[in-house]
């Protein structure tokens, strides 16, 4: 995984899309699906040192959903996105200054149902590094990295169950690094993104 070219991740996350494709609409009825949201995130990918690595951010605690959470860039499509790539940059420069021409789409993990009534759109984009951050304090506490590699060990992450809606239902958990805990929808979503390194590994 440390060794790969953004090449050979761009045909890694095809072949995953590909073989993932309509999973979950197979799974869940018209009716429901008709009641999701659209929305997208952009999962950074940044080379240095020899390794790869996933830039996170923090979610500012003054936020009324998901305060504090560590969380990919990203969220719902406005009205004048012109596709869900574009809701996925956008939304990366709003949070942390990264402007979209100096993104480099990777490609698509496919979509992803949220339990908060989501359908997301995984989007995998290389940025050149180091980069000049601006953090819009307004919806970002702070902006950090993780190892590709320290991620896909499988003794930094668990199961554990919580409960929601009446449910308990399964939550992924991975070890704190530094000061963060990277969990929930966004720790599915790095397990996608490691499962689409596996093919090629």
């Amino acid at each position: 995984m440390l060794n790969l070219t953004s090449e050979e991740i761009s045909r890694a996350l095809s072949v995953y899309q590909i073989q993932q494709h309509n999973r979950f609409f197979e799974l869940l009825s018209s009716e429901k699906l008709i009641n999701f949201r659209q929305a997208a995130v952009l999962i950074p990918l940044i080379e240095t040192e020899g390794r790869w690595h996933v830039l996170l951010t923090r979610r500012s605690q003054e936020l009324v959903a998901h305060r504090g959470q560590v969380a990919f860039p990203g969220g719902a499509k406005e009205r004048g996105d012109e596709n869900l790539q574009w809701t996925a940059l956008r939304e990366m420069y709003e949070e942390v200054g990264v402007e979209p021409h100096d993104v480099q789409i990777l490609g698509s993990l496919g979509d992803m149902p949220i339990i908060t009534g989501y359908m997301v759109r995984l989007f995998v984009g290389e940025i050149p590094w180091p980069y000049e951050l601006t953090i819009n304090t307004d919806e970002v506490e702070s902006a950090f990295v993780i190892p590709l590699d320290w991620l896909a060990d499988p003794l930094h992450r668990r199961i554990k169950y919580r409960n929601y809606a009446g449910r308990e239902i399964p939550v992924i958990f991975f070890e704190q690094y530094d000061d963060y805990r990277l969990w929930g929808a966004s720790a599915e979503m790095t397990l996608a993104l490691l499962s689409a390194f596996e093919l090629i590994d």
